[in-house]
């Protein structure tokens, strides 16, 4: 008997219907979740901080040509067609508010390619739908927010997958290339799928001849994309693992905590690449589980995506090999999630109709089992939460009206998708009963993973100091204000102006421009919790900075900053007069009941006389 029914196809205009009804859900549901990031004004997705905040000297030429904003950008840091993707966009929308728009066209545009991926594999039309759901709602490790490079991600690496399905080899060998210009892991990813495909799994001949040429176009076409980007936009030398070592920034107290003292440790944390969360860890556990319990699922698999898994993984593992040289190498397993998706999509009728062959009666519990998935995955999954099961049970508890619902809209859809017409398999049969329980699971396991993801756009940060924002507009668009850099955080998005350093614009990964950021860092803690006005000082004569702000009363709490946190922590121990606490009034040009902001050049005139 075979695992799925004959295929029966709809004519096109359905099709096309059902291609539109995947991508406006997608697209409404991505929108409700962004809503507060594209709507109010001083909230960010807070990795613009990174990557936009620059772009508005697009629309301004006199904006951030400062030191240490060309600095970030010699990196190679922005790829050159997302570059040149914003600057053509600045004509008619802020590059700012385009990367806050960017996630609802490019989270639809994967959601429609993980249906269509599925629905080349899965006779069986719901499949696609609960493919497709499961991979729209993990906002929680969903990379598409704030529309940075790595939003392309998903799209460019699923739509070479789509392509090598479709035997669209052409198009598929043009994706790499095309993918390095706009996130280069992405690329990379894409130009692997498409030389892992080339493989047929045949003992002879083992290589597909057409594949294999095209791929090896597309390695051609990857290598001048390499140097494209280098001469447009410049390359710097990556931190190495032996250098990484020596600096606390990569440890367990730092911004970039890499190393860790164990395997699971390392995996479990956020730069490991395996930081999958609840959402992530219960779609894992669920594909895992779809195959250990029926290994024949595993054919039902086309090699194209297994390819993708595959991917991801040894680009993991060579990225490894060669810490730092290829940057971070968690950004090689971003394919595993939609992996998941697609496994459990494809292989989950077929594994219910294979339960109910073996006893019909077991079907009555097939909702039971994406609960089992989510308490494995809470509990016992390695890389998971790993909660207790009284936390486990809390949770559940929490979840208990989102799986409920889950259950009702799986009864709902059960009740209206049972079969109809001659051919069909009558209602007690083990086929439609399959079916109903696969929509019931279904249903019930995208409710989990939908109340796992949180349903909120991760990583928004607000800049609540209006007033200083506008006053800041209001000065030279050359001026560089220095501040504790979590205060700075906000000053480039929110006042459009440069800053002597920030937290999020501590990036210590590329060789030069770390030398210049740790000397900022060091200076700043200095300046603000040290004893010397030269210190303060030497932030307007090393690096240009024209205006100082300062918080009165609490602090900022530093946290993950070695070897910052425990500098700053030191200064303010030891030193019970500090100089930022004594600065002359008469050089206050702004100030609020927490905030003061200093005319540097004042402050060196008095200091001086």
């Amino acid at each position: 008997m075979t695992d799925e029914p004959p295929r029966r196809t709809l004519p096109a205009r359905w099709a096309w219907t059902e291609d539109a009804v995947v991508i406006l859900v997608a697209a409404v549901a991505t929108l409700v979740v962004e809503w507060t990031v594209i709507v109010k004004p001083r909230v960010f997705q807070t990795d613009a901080m990174i990557h936009e905040f620059w772009m508005r000297r697009f629309q301004d030429p006199a904006l951030f040509h400062d030191p240490l904003t060309n600095a970030l950008l010699e990196t190679g840091y922005s790829p050159p067609l997302f570059r040149s993707l914003y600057w053509l966009a600045s004509y008619v929308v802020d590059p700012v508010h385009l990367g806050e728009l960017l996630p609802v066209v490019l989270q639809p545009l994967a959601v429609w390619l993980v249906f269509r991926i599925v629905r080349e594999q899965a006779a069986w039309r719901p499949a696609a739908w609960i493919g497709a759901a499961l991979f729209l709602v993990p906002w929680d490790i969903h990379r598409f927010s704030g529309g940075h490079p790595r939003a392309f991600a998903q799209p460019i690496v699923l739509l070479a997958v789509l392509f090598l399905l479709r035997r669209w080899i052409v198009a598929a060998a043009i994706v790499p290339p095309v993918g390095l210009l706009l996130y280069p892991p992405a690329g990379i990813t894409a130009l692997a799928v498409v030389v892992l495909a080339a493989i047929t799994r045949r003992r002879s001949p083992l290589l597909d001849r057409r594949r294999a040429a095209l791929a090896g176009l597309s390695v051609l076409g990857v290598g001048a994309a390499t140097l494209l980007a280098r001469v447009t936009t410049g390359y710097a030398e990556v931190i190495t693992a032996s250098e990484a070592h020596r600096f606390p920034e990569f440890g367990v107290h730092g911004q970039m905590h890499f190393f860790a003292s164990s395997t699971i440790k390392y995996l479990s944390q956020n730069y490991s690449g395996f930081f999958l969360q609840d959402s992530g860890s219960i779609l894992a556990v669920s594909a895992l589980l779809l195959l250990l319990v029926r290994p024949r699922n595993a054919k039902l698999i086309r090699w194209e995506v297994w390819c993708m898994a595959i991917a991801a993984l040894l680009l993991f593992a060579v990225a490894h090999a060669v810490l730092f040289r290829l940057y971070l190498p968690h950004r090689y397993t971003y394919p595993l999630l939609p992996f998941f998706c697609i496994v459990v999509a494809v292989c989950a009728r077929p594994t219910v109709e294979a339960l109910g062959r073996w006893a019909r009666a077991a079907l009555l519990a097939t909702p039971v089992l994406p609960a089992m998935a989510v308490l494995l995955a809470l509990t016992v999954f390695p890389l998971g939460p790993r909660m207790s099961l009284a936390d486990a049970g809390s949770w559940l508890v929490d979840a208990a009206p989102a799986l409920a619902t889950g259950l009702a809209v799986g009864i709902l859809l059960a009740a209206v998708l049972r079969p109809r017409g001659p051919d069909a398999p009558t209602r007690g049969t083990v086929v439609a009963l399959a079916a109903a329980a696969t929509l019931l699971a279904g249903s019930v396991l995208v409710a989990a993973v939908a109340f796992a993801g949180g349903g909120a756009s991760p990583y928004a940060a607000t800049c609540r100091e209006g007033s200083l924002y506008r006053f800041l507009a209001g000065v030279p668009k050359d001026a560089i204000v220095a501040a504790d850099p979590f205060d700075a955080n906000c000053i480039p998005i929110a006042a459009r102006r440069p800053v002597v350093i920030s937290r999020k614009l501590y990036q210590p990964w590329a060789l030069d421009y770390f030398e210049q950021i740790r000397g900022r860092m060091f200076r700043t803690v200095d300046a603000f919790y040290g004893p010397s006005v030269d210190d303060v000082n030497e932030l307007a004569t090393r690096y240009g900075a024209d205006y100082l702000l300062v918080r009165r009363g609490r602090e900022p709490t530093w946290f993950r900053m070695a070897p910052f946190t425990r500098r700053a922590e030191r200064l303010r121990r030891t030193v019970t007069d500090p100089a930022i606490e004594n600065l002359p009034e008469r050089c206050v040009v702004w100030q609020s009941r927490r905030l003061e902001l200093y005319d540097l050049s004042c402050i060196g005139s008095e200091t001086a006389s």
